[in-house]
């Protein structure tokens, strides 16, 4: 009996092995330069990393340490999957941009749930452009200034919960704080519903958000766990039906969103949020009706997608409610961590540099003053925009984005040809950092991103570039102004006895920070 288990285990084995390490020789086959892989982890990057010893957000950075960092093109394995690493912001700017028509989709990803998998992020082809063409109009200027008004109230509720903080003189961290915000402002301007975290931490709601999206104290222990096996092994993943949504949080807003959008049918009742938005942009395309495209930026030039032939979401096999339940559901998944990871990140960044944070509050003195704060206000705050870049920029929180290859690509100016299928990065940290693109690239100071600087747009990517940039940018960046504008108002920001020098992510969970962000808040 014990004979006939070893052998079967020892069989296991040799079949894992030889899954893993098949494809070991691929880039030395092609005369690619790589980062040489062992078994089961591959090279240094993902070895560091699924060993608990570094953030998944260091696993590019440190392939490039091992004598790559003037390679234009790296390769390197992630168990025994074959990764392109590009080096090269030309390079960069072809696959995200130029040459997109052949790095159109993400990384397969199965969510085992009929919503999940209908997500804009997990679409792959055309699938994705009919949704992300419909999703365009929904983050217009115009549309987020009628969402707006449900932001500032949220905004206004956090300006108290910062006075009671101030009062109380504990140190507070500011991703927790932030966290109240973002969630409460995604509740009123997502989903219908007036929630108060401040006063009431343990809500329904919140308890509930914080469960789907496997937050620190809330996500069961495999949490993490099938979000590396989903990712890594989407067809595996598919077959054994690994379900990545707990599933009594997600019906739980599936029912939310259902039960809002079938009583704003039959009342007629509309408060202009993501549903009342979503719903309106279907029934414009029910009606063929076609919209002028203005693009307010480069950056929104860049990620122009040419439909041409592409059906409209209700003809390319969506239904009204999947597409309406999923997008809503996405809204809420992509845009809790991002902004309040942001939020937090200015907060230290205030708490560091009060000389930086006193010309916040003298910008925002001087435009919005005693007086209310509107949209138009908001967008008038040119130096907090250039802040919070600057905070992306410094801290990094998007060192890399990855693109799937659909039809082989020779690599412009090299013999390397990227086969159908492969998945490819492009490495944007170094960009970031690089003094022919910013002028204190190892210096936090918002002048960088002053226009007179002849600032490198593509060299700052913390939300993407191309087509497939982050959609919602324009409402993650509206709800931290906003959180900025309450909380500093009549207060500001220093530092504490917790508050660290550095954000180190967590090796655990690159959503953390592991020593937390830890400030005070005083009275002005």
């Amino acid at each position: 009996m014990f004979l006939e288990i070893g052998l079967l285990l020892l069989l296991v084995f040799i079949l894992v092995y030889y899954k893993v390490t098949r494809q070991f020789g691929f880039f030395k086959e092609r005369g690619i330069p790589y980062d040489k892989p062992s078994f089961p982890f591959g090279s240094s990057g993902p070895w560091k990393v699924f060993t608990g010893r570094e953030s998944a957000l260091e696993m590019e950075n440190i392939v490039l340490q091992q004598g790559f960092q003037n390679e234009k093109v790296v390769g390197y394995f992630m168990f025994g999957q074959p990764n392109f690493l590009i080096n090269d912001e030309e390079l960069s700017k072809r696959i995200l941009i130029k040459d997109f028509d052949y790095f159109v989709d993400r990384r397969p990803f199965n969510t085992n749930s009929k919503y999940g998998d209908a997500f804009m992020t997990v679409l792959t082809g055309d699938d994705w452009k009919t949704v992300r063409s419909l999703m365009s109009g929904v983050f217009t200027s115009g549309k987020l200034k009628l969402m707006s008004k449900h932001i500032i109230k949220v905004g206004e509720n956090f300006e108290k919960h910062i006075s009671s903080l101030a009062e109380s003189g504990t140190e507070v961290d500011m991703k927790v704080e932030g966290g109240l915000m973002t969630l409460d402002s995604i509740a009123t301007a997502g989903f219908g519903i007036e929630v108060n975290s401040f006063k009431e931490r343990e809500n329904t709601f919140r308890v509930m958000a914080m469960t789907l999206i496997g937050a620190p104290g809330y996500a069961s222990q495999t949490a993490m766990l099938k979000l590396v096996f989903s990712s890594l092994f989407p067809t595996l993943s598919k077959y054994l039906k690994v379900q990545f949504f707990p599933g009594n949080s997600l019906d739980f807003f599936v029912d939310i969103i259902r039960k809002t959008y079938k009583q704003r049918i039959e009342t007629g009742q509309k408060r202009n949020d993501i549903i009342d938005i979503i719903v309106d942009e279907l029934k414009s395309q029910k009606k063929g009706e076609k919209k002028e495209v203005h693009h307010e930026s480069e950056f929104e030039k860049d990620a122009a997608l040419h439909t041409e032939g592409i059906a409209n979401a209700l003809e390319s096999g969506f239904d009204e409610e999947t597409i309406l339940i999923s997008n809503a559901l996405l809204f809420f998944f992509a845009g809790f961590e991002t902004t309040s990871s942001g939020f937090s990140v200015c907060c230290h960044k205030l708490a560091l540099y009060p000389d930086v944070q006193e010309k916040v509050y003298s910008e925002m003195e001087e435009v919005i003053g005693d007086g209310s704060v509107t949209f138009d206000k908001v967008q008038e705050l040119k130096y907090m925009d250039m802040f919070i870049q600057e905070c992306f920029r410094f801290q990094s929180l998007v060192p890399s984005l990855e693109r799937v290859c659909v039809k082989d690509y020779k690599i412009p100016g090299t013999d390397y040809v990227v086969p159908k299928g492969r998945i490819v990065h492009t490495y944007s940290k170094s960009l970031s950092r690089d003094k022919n693109y910013f002028k204190q690239p190892n210096e936090f100071d918002p002048e960088n991103f002053n226009p007179e600087n002849n600032l490198n747009k593509f060299a700052y990517q913390a939300f993407g570039q191309g087509p497939r940039n982050c959609i919602g940018m324009r409402y993650a960046l509206l709800t931290m102004k906003i959180s900025l504008i309450h909380m500093l108002r009549k207060h500001r920001v220093v530092r504490g006895l917790k508050t660290t020098d550095v954000l180190v992510p967590d090796v655990k969970n690159f959503n953390v920070f592991k020593d937390g962000v830890f400030v005070k808040i005083e009275k002005r």
